[in-house]
């Protein structure tokens, strides 16, 4: 993949934001990977912390009391561009989260980036999803092409109820196995992407996946909408 597809882009998810869940872990690996983006060619980054049943402290105050002191902390030494979103797991607490209101994705304040469990969806998720749509906000799938229960039908159910999808960039490496890569690259030349991102937890190996991406000239062109889509956000 050329060097400069990155050059102006912002990453719409990521986990930068230290000791909050599974992503990094101190102040200074997430400087590392702001650092990291920044010489990717990446000029904005959006934290996207879990708000799921595993980690029950995550309201959003509490999120955006630690941003704002990861913020005074950086000062004027942050490599890119910083907001603050949330990726939400379509589960129990999922509703609660609706109640205190999501951190969204973009400066309409209306995309909201949802997850499911990887091995099944919630039987109330499509309620869930509705709730949301009821209120104005537009659901973002995350990561869709990693979710081991989905196939092309229900894809396709999801995009006719006009939920928006998020690619993980490192699935088109193979991280995640060969079915999420080849979902992701039939999603992508289906055109049913929407946005990409890294999903960023922690900074090694990820120079070296990224750079063993091969794409087509037609899978490269269509990740290069997804970015231009990023810069919108």
């Amino acid at each position: 993949m050329p060097s400069s597809v990155f050059e102006g882009a912002c990453d719409m998810h990521s986990h930068l934001l230290p000791r909050v869940d599974d992503g990094f872990k101190s102040f200074e690996e997430s400087m590392e990977g702001l650092a990291f983006l920044k010489g990717k060619g990446f000029v904005k980054a959006k934290m996207t912390p879990h708000f799921m049943r595993d980690y029950p402290e995550n309201t959003r105050a509490a999120i955006e009391q630690k941003y704002q002191a990861f913020l005074q902390k950086a000062g004027d030494n942050l490599p890119v561009e910083l907001t603050l979103g949330g990726e939400y797991m379509l589960d129990s607490h999922f509703l609660e989260r609706f109640e205190e209101g999501f951190l969204t994705l973009d400066k309409t304040q209306s995309l909201v980036l949802c997850e499911t469990s990887y091995m099944m969806m919630d039987p109330m998720a499509k309620e869930m999803l509705y709730q949301v749509m009821l209120k104005g906000y537009q659901p973002v799938i995350a990561h869709p092409e990693r979710y081991m229960y989905a196939n092309m039908p229900i894809y396709k159910r999801w995009k006719e109820r006009e939920y928006l999808f998020q690619l993980n960039l490192l699935s088109l490496s193979g991280y995640y196995g060969k079915p999420a890569e080849e979902k992701a690259r039939q999603l992508l030349k289906e055109g049913m992407y929407d946005y990409v991102g890294t999903d960023l937890h922690r900074v090694s190996n990820v120079e070296n996946l990224i750079s063993s991406i091969r794409l087509s000239k037609k899978e490269l062109d269509r990740l290069l909408i997804l970015l231009e889509n990023n810069k919108t956000l």
